[in-house]
């Protein structure tokens, strides 16, 4: 598959709001699906700023629309994947060519769920650099020391500096939101997915960490029958490293670990009582660390023994390697090195010059073995 014409065949598609028309009439069109989020995630009123949403921005965040490649003919498949991105992405445009090939490759629906405050449900001017500037300049002044900051992650660094519970009630609120879209699917509910049919993830950089949370506290209950295949992710919150322009500065990055990597992490009531009394953040506990997923026990992955693969790359500077294999010990876990220039934000880089061949190779390799283990009862 050519990776870089399949990324803007697909990218035309989606931004022309026509885009059911994919470069293979025979294979999977997109069509664009509506969700309303029945989990709320509380207000800040101290240390307030620019980024805080107000009311109206708010509704993005809770009523949004998520794109899924299905059939052409409308035929509901038998089971779907759910596609979860890393942090602080605004665009699906890099994810459009997973999606495709996955479906293309499984016979299934591929779901991309935006994270709450991400893709989607974020206010556009957050991914406009022109708007951002300001914020970046005036950040600078304020921390002169701060490293990675970016029109990127500004709006992103800012939040978690200010709001570190953020990181968390986020999740939480995506989670309970991906949990009720699988009840929904379960329940006969979405016309483009039979309700007996597997709901499956594939799960890149901190989607991983999401599902790991979901998978450890509801994998042997709702997603009893589901399968997990984590790229570019895998390891507990302590060991990623988050300093990049396109996710965090290095004061959110250094905020979110002081907060986190506490012995016991202690906040607002809400925070306090996810973190308590729900199995989501219980679990989300866990895996702030590896030393806390111990406490469970050397096997606490072992339910998941035939239902997860993990394929990491040797020279991602976010998510390390050995920190993978460390935490996913038991499980199936590869480490590859690309033969070009690649990196955790994109691992499959649009070439168009002599290497563009082993991008298409290694792009086409990682979608076989994912869909194997879809495939596979």
């Amino acid at each position: 598959m050519n990776y870089f014409f399949l990324y803007q065949t697909l990218k035309e598609h989606l931004l022309s709001g026509v885009a059911t028309l994919p470069p293979d009439k025979d294979a999977f069109g997109i069509s664009i699906e509506e969700f309303h989020s029945k989990s709320s995630v509380a207000s800040f009123t101290t240390a307030p700023s620019a980024f805080d949403l107000k009311s109206g921005e708010q509704e993005k965040n809770n009523h949004f629309t998520y794109p899924m490649f299905r059939p052409l003919n409308n035929t509901p498949t038998d089971g779907c994947i759910i596609l979860l991105h890393g942090l602080n992405e605004r665009s699906w445009e890099k994810y459009l060519p997973w999606a495709y090939q996955l479906a293309n490759n499984t016979n299934k629906s591929v779901i991309l769920f935006p994270i709450a405050y991400h893709m989607n449900r974020s206010p556009k001017a957050w991914c406009d650099p022109r708007q951002m500037t300001a914020f970046v300049k005036n950040r600078k002044v304020q921390l002169p020391q701060v490293k990675g900051l970016s029109v990127a992650n500004v709006a992103l660094s800012e939040r978690l500096t200010n709001h570190p519970e953020r990181f968390l009630l986020s999740g939480f609120q995506a989670a309970n939101d991906i949990l009720a879209l699988v009840k929904e699917i379960k329940l006969g509910k979405h016309a483009g997915i039979k309700k007996d049919g597997r709901i499956d993830f594939f799960a890149y950089s901190i989607g991983s960490f999401l599902a790991q949370i979901m998978f450890l506290a509801h994998g042997e209950r709702e997603l009893a029958k589901s399968k997990l295949f984590i790229f570019c992710g895998g390891s507990a919150f302590a060991d990623w490293q988050g300093i990049s322009k396109y996710i965090m500065d290095s004061r959110a990055f250094e905020t979110l670990h002081s907060y986190y990597n506490k012995a016991k992490v202690e906040g607002s009531e809400q925070v306090n009582d996810l973190l308590s009394n729900t199995r989501l953040g219980q679990s989300f506990v866990d895996m702030l660390s590896l030393s806390n997923l111990r406490q469970k026990g050397e096997h606490y992955f072992a339910f998941m023994k035939d239902r997860l693969s993990a394929v990491v790359l040797k020279n991602d500077s976010v998510v390390i390697a050995d920190t993978v294999k460390k935490t996913l010990k038991g499980m199936h876990f590869e480490e590859w090195d690309l033969n070009y220039p690649y990196s955790h934000i994109m691992p499959f880089p649009l070439l168009s010059n002599k290497l563009v061949n082993q991008v298409n190779e290694a792009f086409d390799k990682l979608m076989s073995k994912s869909a194997l283990l879809f495939t596979t009862c």
